[in-house]
């Protein structure tokens, strides 16, 4: 070998020594190396169904969200909700039916003109939900998988006869999708839902995130633990409670877009009552529009649930919660799946008749499962009573886990399934609410988000 090349080898050897020393060095000093990132710990219920105390004075609404002061991304000038959904929400409350459609006999949800004001309504609730309309491997074969953030929002006035929560309640429901899968054979127009993991993995870990600054008395100075069963959220009170309500905001208006705004549903009274519920669904030029009710005959978009008269339930549906899992079902289907091939049960099995308490029992076990039972199979009245009625008809052995007694419903007439309750029989200040159908699907959130999303 020439002595140049001789030299140029001794040269690269000593180089390479030296490389491996300074990397050696540089591993063991930490120097040019990231650290390893922690990993969160799991979430819990009241992390992902996050509840605010109802208001019981006009100071106490400092501390809730006020849907007109919600902004899009990045401080946009365009609200969350803008005027036009706000009228689109409001007009189909009041007039949900077709023309032409036969009257059902239920009847229409009446808005005082203060309600009308989209000043009046604030956010009651936020629910952190990876996968709509279920999580079930058998639910997401049939629809796909859809992420959501759902806003829970009620009115809220303060007139001549002081601060009224109004028994009205809507859902603003904001999805993280891409294209979605083509529906199975006799399900259009219903896309199966494609998720936009990437998009939810950001909120997920801001929600792991403001739990461990509340842990660590980032808010108010106070430590507040989020663990434990499912109540008005811990760090909407007492000291936390503004600055987290603040940063709460912030993760919505960092997350949520108009754009991303695509099914509304309202719950509302023809004073005192009855309660009526309606979905609506944004569709390619028509915008958002009533859509007829999955278990009902594939025409009407509203139902009833009232006290008075022999029947309290209006239309009565014909549920499909006892079949295998089916993407089937009466909205906007042509034509829908008829009635004999759906199989069944709903709270007005029980309402409108007589039966034994072992068959309440057996009838709402169905309903509050989400792997059996969900918006596509069972009536919007079955799953906003499951859980008042066999507790006021003290059906025994029904039982509420994962619920604070404090926030169970005490009043049969009592229609949420998270929010707030005004009694028109009792009065009083109004009841935050949480049921065991609520309780159900955050079990099923927290399981899915903790195995599947965080820390990955």
């Amino acid at each position: 070998m020439a002595k140049g090349n001789i030299r140029q080898s001794k040269l690269r050897r000593f180089f390479a020594k030296l490389f491996a020393a300074g990397l050696m060095f540089a591993v063991a000093s930490g120097v040019g190396t990231a650290p390893a990132e922690t990993l969160s710990k799991p979430l819990s219920a009241n992390d992902v169904s996050i509840l605010f105390p109802a208001p019981r004075s006009p100071g106490d609404l400092v501390n809730l969200i006020a849907v007109a002061d919600l902004a899009g991304p990045t401080r946009a000038p365009q609200r969350l909700l803008s005027d036009g959904d706000f009228a689109r929400f409001i007009a189909n409350a009041e007039n949900p039916e077709r023309p032409g459609v036969p009257d059902s006999g239920a009847r229409h949800i009446e808005l005082p003109d203060l309600v009308k004001k989209i000043d009046a309504w604030f956010v009651a609730g936020i629910r952190i939900d990876p996968g709509a309309p279920g999580l079930s491997a058998d639910v997401i074969a049939q629809f796909g998988r859809q992420p959501q953030i759902r806003l829970i929002i009620q009115p809220v006035t303060n007139g001549p006869e002081g601060l009224k929560v109004h028994d009205t309640a809507g859902h603003l429901i904001f999805s993280f999708n891409l294209e979605p899968d083509p529906p199975l054979d006799g399900c259009a127009p219903f896309p199966r839902f494609k998720p936009d993991d990437e998009a939810f993995k950001a909120i997920v870990r801001d929600v792991a995130s403001l739990r461990d600054q509340l842990a660590a008395a980032k808010f108010g100075n106070v430590k507040v633990s989020t663990a434990g069963d499912m109540n008005v959220h811990p760090g909407l009170v007492g000291a936390s409670a503004k600055p987290f309500r603040d940063a709460l905001k912030a993760l919505l208006e960092k997350h949520l877009s108009p754009q991303r705004l695509n099914t509304m549903a309202v719950m509302g009274i023809s004073p005192p009552e009855p309660w009526v519920f309606v979905s609506m669904l944004r569709v390619p030029q028509a915008g958002l529009i009533p859509v007829p009710g999955p278990t009902l005959d594939g025409q009407h978009a509203a139902q009833m649930f009232s006290i008075v008269g022999g029947t309290h339930v209006v239309p009565r549906p014909a549920t499909n919660n006892q079949n295998p899992v089916t993407c089937r079902h009466a909205t906007l289907q042509n034509p829908p799946l008829p009635n004999a091939n759906r199989k069944g049960v709903s709270t007005a099995d029980f309402i409108d008749a007589s039966v034994p308490n072992s068959r309440v029992r057996e009838i709402v076990n169905i309903i509050a499962d989400p792997k059996k039972s969900h918006f596509f199979n069972t009536d919007c009245v079955s799953c906003h009573t499951e859980t008042a009625q066999p507790l006021v008809r003290k059906v025994q052995s029904f039982a509420v886990p994962g619920v604070n007694r404090a926030v169970l419903p005490k009043e049969d007439w009592n229609v949420r399934n998270f929010g707030w309750f005004p009694s028109f029989l009792h009065g009083g200040p109004a009841a935050a609410t949480i049921t065991r159908r609520a309780a159900a699907e955050t079990a099923d959130v927290v399981a899915f988000i903790n195995s599947q999303l965080l820390n990955k």
